[in-house]
């Protein structure tokens, strides 16, 4: 299995996401335990001089001024993570969240400013690929430290046969291993790995209601790029000329209108906001990935240990209700453009799709019933999360949080919809093309390998015979090859039709 060198300097989330489902093995790296070393020396030091410093010989929280005898410290913190590990009824953690969680602790002691000991590093690191990992409940956060379901982790590791043969947890690791975002970091990782995913077959799906739809390609043309300065909706444009490389839908005659609806014409504008609200959120995500959220922290040049707020997580708060609200929009989008294509008078199709003049077809399935649904339930998840106050909390020395969990969870569950929408608007594309008998041969090279895929599993001309199951068509987007033999396909296309306008556009 490939090795995941933990530098703390360069953790992305999808190294994390392969981390957490097992796909490589994490290992401290040389510069990580150096670094290591360097701040648990000041721990020792600062224990050996009774200095007072938060956490380490003091208490925690609401018990900030109490001390902590140095003699008893280690004793102190063990308490400290069973006093914290509180069960919640509810939801648990699923196992690769708690890997990455694990993923990221490793990263943030591999910075060298937490003061954990060697042991206690590569205690956390090598749990990652622990067989067997605890039960962690998903609720208990606000979002400023995962305080419950990371104390819950942390008491699965002090149980661990290494924490028993070194004695850990030692004075200033308990802080280390519970005073940080890593749930939230993780849960957020699974979720833009996923969301970068959706975005790809958000992208296909477009491509296809374009060919099915027979739209006006203009609209994605250079001509309009070079009219404004939108790299998300540049970029977008040329991808949807890619996948519809090799369409008969490039040659005069075959565009349906002079001008098509908006939720068509806004395609490559509304996908590439999106795209672009995705990487800010993907680089905020790493940066915090590669921060250090403990408190206090070792500042080792000066020798003292500094008590900070680098636990607050509003940043990635932010920046998920941001990407939240973009997918919204995106979805909302895509409905539009699910019924347009079913309406005879957008279309130019029967209604439901139904064979010459026969009563069925496709609106026996209820697509614009089931998206519309989906899509409620994805503009519930966007509601922004920052806007909510945390209360008094600790006696009120926490008086205010930023509910990153929450915020983690609600893109998780979005994504749920998400995927569902997606897979709705691509096979209603799909069947749009097989009612219009399109040639897999005269459809874009992308939509065509969907396509052949995707059009000899649907009853179609069957519709209202058997109970119609979305979720084979749901698992085979979310977690198969379709979109990476589409994207493939597409950029092996032959080039006899490249993607840019009829001469008479």
């Amino acid at each position: 299995m490939t090795t995941l060198f933990i530098t703390g300097d360069d953790l992305d989330f999808r190294d994390l996401a392969k981390s957490a489902a097992r796909q490589v093995t994490p290992k401290l790296s040389d510069k990580a335990l150096a670094r290591i070393k360097a701040s648990r020396d000041l721990v020792d030091r600062i224990l050996a001089e009774n200095r007072p410093a938060y956490g380490i010989t003091t208490g925690v929280g609401s018990q900030k001024d109490y001390k902590v005898d140095p003699a008893g410290a280690a004793r102190y913190n063990a308490k400290l993570v069973k006093a914290h590990a509180t069960r919640v009824p509810g939801p648990k953690l699923t196992d690769p969240e708690i890997r990455g969680a694990l993923t990221f602790l490793a990263n943030q002691c591999a910075r060298g400013f937490s003061g954990v000991s060697r042991e206690m590093a590569e205690l956390v690191t090598s749990a990652v690929t622990h067989d067997h990992l605890p039960q962690v409940d998903a609720q208990g956060s606000v979002g400023s430290s995962d305080l419950v379901p990371n104390s819950q982790i942390a008491t699965w590791l002090m149980g661990l046969p290494d924490a028993v043969k070194h004695n850990l947890p030692r004075p200033k690791e308990t802080l280390s291993l519970i005073n940080n975002n890593a749930i939230s970091l993780s849960v957020g990782s699974l979720a833009l790995t996923s969301t970068e995913k959706l975005l790809d077959a958000f992208d296909l799906a477009g491509a296809a209601t374009l060919e099915g739809f027979r739209g006006c390609l203009p609209s994605i043309c250079q001509a309009a790029n070079h009219a404004h300065t939108r790299q998300g909706q540049a970029r977008t444009a040329h991808r949807l000329r890619q996948l519809l490389q090799d369409s008969l839908l490039w040659q005069p005659g075959q565009s349906h209108f002079l001008q098509d609806p908006l939720s068509i014409r806004f395609i490559s504008q509304t996908h590439g906001a999106v795209w672009e609200a995705f990487e800010r959120t993907a680089e905020v995500w790493n940066s915090e990935l590669n921060s250090t959220h403990d408190n206090p922290i070792l500042d080792v040049p000066n020798g003292i240990a500094v008590s900070v707020g680098n636990m607050d997580a509003a940043r990635m708060t932010l920046a998920l209700d941001y990407l939240r609200l973009s997918l919204a929009r995106m979805c909302d989008m895509a409905g539009d453009r699910i019924h347009k294509i079913q309406w005879p008078a957008f279309s130019g199709l029967p209604a439901g799709f139904a064979e010459d003049s026969a009563v069925g077809g496709v609106q026996f399935l209820n697509m614009g019933h089931i998206s519309a649904a989906l899509i409620t339930q994805v503009k519930m998840d966007a509601s922004p999360v920052s806007l909510h106050s945390v209360g008094q909390v600790a006696d009120g020395v926490e008086d205010t949080a930023s509910h990153a969990t929450h915020a983690a969870f609600r893109l998780k569950s979005q994504l749920d919809s998400a995927w569902t929408v997606v897979t709705l608007e691509l096979m209603t594309a799909i069947w749009a093309l097989a009612r219009r008998r399109i040639k897999p041969a005269d459809m874009g090279a992308a939509v065509r390998a969907a396509y052949e895929i995707i059009a000899p599993k649907l009853p179609i001309g069957r519709e209202g015979e058997e109970v119609f199951d979305l979720g084979p068509f749901v698992e085979a987007l979310r977690h198969g090859d379709l979109i990476t033999k589409a994207f493939t396909a597409a950029s092996c296309a032959t080039g006899a039709r490249r993607g840019e306008l009829p001469s008479n556009s």
